[in-house]
């Protein structure tokens, strides 16, 4: 593909994600790999999630601050290095 200005040096992948389903009791949810806060995108039945106010990560572990609901679809897309394009 022919690009205006200049073109991007590294390939663009996909961010991965979890996905989890709420039961209205469960806050704490295990990730597929070690995250931060600051490196995910939560979002539930497509809302997106406030960090540090509605959700906190560390480690492998995702936590609400209040439980989703019942059968509410939760994603978490992980934003790192990968999923970036870099253009020099």
């Amino acid at each position: 593909m022919a690009y205006i200005g200049k073109e991007p040096q590294d390939a663009y992948n996909s961010p991965t994600k979890d996905r989890f389903s709420g039961d209205a009791s469960t806050t704490a949810f295990t990730l597929s790999t070690t995250q931060t806060t600051a490196n995910v995108i939560v979002s539930i039945e497509g809302a997106l999630q406030q960090p540090t106010t509605s959700y906190a990560v560390s480690g492998t572990t995702l936590t609400f601050t209040q439980a989703p609901a019942n059968g509410d679809v939760i994603e978490v897309r992980k934003i790192n290095k990968e999923c970036i394009k870099i253009f020099k």
